[in-house]
């Protein structure tokens, strides 16, 4: 599997083709290397409709000078969110005019498993300076591009050229981008879409006509509104979900759920039964991908609770190194995350996945709607967002806040209870707050106000939930690790304090959201 490079980056059209200023006063800059010249040739592969062009998604097999810093190699390059940019790169290969396996796989969710070709190719002449730090490791890489592109059909496509400025901020510190980008806007340099421009290239410019925009207010639509929002959302999530990049499972699964909810909440607005196929999908979506969302926090978690825990050691104690026990916890974490991914993996190659995709689009483009989606979206909506209320409402009823609290300190006693008395208020809420997300744009601040103070309900059960998860993983350690039974008791005890301050505050957080004024809006 080729390994994932994350940076955060801005590309500006430039205003002239003098190299990008950036060596005034910027945080954490303390010099600038010497420029560094690089020609490149690129070759773009999509789709014969540009599938991956309009996913904002790139493969390109770049080569060049043999001498030239910039590396030979096919690249995958996936937007994240806001100025984050994932690469995966692979081996140049002897093949020139077929993408590689292992990227076409990552491009699924935009190609559909449609055969990748070559259909632009591109020039580069770049300058590149690296800003360094005041230890001399570079923080920031400014580069001063003239671009030449060409589409590759009809063979007589004429070539367009352009000149960029862009900046690459290698270490992740959005402050020192910020200010790059401030500097260069005060300069009148505008924010480019190389996306666009290169798809520009191919089918020409956007349509920028003032097309009108029907609006339609019945329940229909604005339910199927959000469905195909969440669609979308889920599809821009498959390839990062692929390489496994910060979040990604997560944003996925969070995209899963909430057409869960909304399906469910709204299953009215369909014909009878006609959601049922997708929410069991989704819901078999959402539990092959929660162990390596679980993964993901339980390790943030440990080891930040053990960098804690190793600025208070004192050596000779007798109570064991807590960057000792770090390194074999950060081992044995890695080991099951790589085993969650690959769960995660033969999922999202399965041809269970693809059927539930296309049988979302396929709700979404020619939806199976009954008399209610006709009707006004109010009429008809707001009436089961309360609905979607009451079920938290007596899902939180049925907790037994006392007995809990007695046997919290018992693992296996409290983890079972768990399951049985927060798994359906943690749904049930979060179907609440995402059947009122789509009422939002309608409503307004009302809303919004229920939606977060929901969310601050969620936080908490997420929080506990994640606690248990902590301490069923730390009391198997300390026998798989043999040692650090010291530290990994203080972590045990540190979880379950966590555990019970979020089980106490539940109560409280609940009757914040169960305000009869917060949910005025709903009637």
């Amino acid at each position: 599997m080729p390994s994932p490079r994350l940076a955060l980056t801005r590309t500006y059209l430039a205003p002239t083709s003098a190299p990008a200023p950036g060596a005034g006063e910027l945080p954490g800059v303390a010099d600038v290397a010497a420029p560094v010249h690089v020609t490149t040739e690129e070759t773009h592969f999509d789709t014969a409709d540009l599938a991956l062009a309009a996913a904002g998604v790139s493969v390109r097999r770049q080569t060049g000078d043999r001498t030239s810093p910039a590396p030979r190699g096919w690249i995958l390059e996936v937007p994240g969110r806001g100025p984050r940019t994932h690469e995966v790169r692979h081996a140049l290969g002897r093949a020139a005019r077929t993408a590689p396996a292992a990227l076409q796989r990552l491009t699924w969710a935009a190609a559909r498993g449609r055969t990748l070709g070559p259909v632009l190719a591109l020039t580069t002449t770049a300058h590149q300076r690296d800003l360094l730090d005041a230890d001399g490791l570079v923080v920031a890489r400014l580069t001063t591009r003239e671009v030449s592109a060409r589409a590759l059909s009809p063979e007589d496509s004429a070539a367009q050229t352009w000149s960029e400025w862009q900046a690459e901020v290698v270490d992740g510190r959005r402050d020192l981008l910020d200010a790059i980008a401030d500097a260069w806007e005060a300069l009148g340099a505008e924010e480019s879409d190389r996306t666009a421009q290169l798809r520009a290239v191919l089918d020409g410019p956007d349509d920028e006509g003032d097309d009108a925009v029907s609006v339609d207010d019945s329940a229909g639509a604005v339910v199927l509104g959000r469905l195909a929002q969440d669609v979308g959302w889920l599809l821009a999530q498959d390839p990062l979900a692929r390489i496994d990049a910060p979040d990604a499972v997560r944003s996925l699964r969070g995209a899963a759920r909430r057409l869960l909810h909304v399906l469910g909440t709204f299953a009215p607005v369909f014909a009878e039964g006609t959601t049922d196929a997708l929410r069991t999908e989704l819901t078999w979506l959402i539990e092959v991908t929660g162990s390596a969302r679980d993964l993901e926090v339980l390790t943030e978690q440990l080891l930040e609770d053990l960098d804690e825990e190793a600025a208070g050691y004192v050596a000779g104690s007798g109570t064991g190194d807590p960057a000792v026990v770090a390194d074999r916890v950060r081992a044995v974490l890695t080991e099951r995350a790589g085993a969650a991914h690959a769960e995660v993996l033969r999922a999202l190659d399965s041809q269970r996945y693809r059927d539930l995709v296309a049988a979302l689009e396929t709700f979404v483009a020619d939806p199976p709607t009954a008399r209610p989606a006709r009707r006004e979206a109010g009429k008809v909506l707001l009436p089961l967002v309360a609905d979607a209320h009451r079920a938290a409402r007596e899902a939180y009823r049925d907790l037994d806040l006392d007995t809990h609290v007695e046997i919290e300190h018992d693992v296996e006693r409290a983890t079972a209870d768990d399951a049985r008395t927060l798994t359906r208020l943690r749904a049930a809420a979060a179907a609440a707050r995402d059947a009122a997300a789509v009422l939002a744009p309608r409503v307004g601040e009302a809303a919004e106000e229920y939606v977060d103070v929901v969310r601050d309900l969620l936080d908490l059960l997420d929080e506990h939930a994640g606690t248990v998860v902590a301490r069923e993983f730390l009391a198997g350690l300390v026998e798989e690790l043999g040692s650090g039974a010291f530290v990994l008791g203080r972590l045990h005890a540190l979880a379950e304090v966590r555990s019970a301050v979020a089980f106490h505050d539940v109560e409280s957080a609940w009757d914040a959201a169960n305000r009869k004024k917060l949910r005025r809006w709903m009637k």
